[in-house]
This record gives C-alpha cells, sequence and structure tokens, in this order.
C-alpha cells in the first residue's frame, strides 16, 4: 500500500509539469475555475454591479411588499 502510495506521488509532478497542447488548450480554456484574482475580502464592486445587484433587490422588495399587503388583507376584515 505504502509502495503505491510513494509511486502515486512521484508520479503527480512529473504529469502536472506536461505543457497543455497548443490547438486543444484555446478550445478548453474555460473546462475549470481559475480563482479569483481579486480576494474577495478586499473586493470593490464596480457602479455598474451595485447599480445591477439594487435593480434585482428593488424588484424583489416590491414582490414581498406586495404580498404581505395582499395577505395581511386577506387575513383583515374591514
Amino acid at each position: 500500500m505504502a509502495a503505491a502510495l510513494r509511486r502515486a506521488l512521484m508520479r503527480m509532478p512529473l504529469e502536472a509539469a506536461k505543457p497543455a497542447p497548443g490547438p486543444l488548450a484555446a478550445r478548453n480554456f474555460a473546462s475549470k475555475a481559475a480563482s479569483p484574482e481579486t480576494p474577495l475580502m478586499h473586493y470593490t464592486a464596480t457602479q455598474q454591479a451595485t447599480s445591477s445587484i439594487n435593480h434585482r433587490i428593488f424588484y424583489v422588495n416590491v414582490t414581498a411588499m406586495v404580498l404581505i399587503y395582499d395577505l395581511g388583507s386577506s387575513m383583515l376584515d374591514f
């Protein structure tokens, strides 16, 4: 068991050092996710991203207010 593990570990760096084939690399460039260039704890949203998020949250809030108003009106007897 230990010998098989040792052999597998010895083979790993050799496989990782192989260069990617030229034409196929262009086709498979998005096959796996890359780590973010900016860590999330240091991320500053652009004005366009902030506007987009606020726009989406606005519609969620309007939908929730209409739902709460409708449920409240149906429970209350005026």
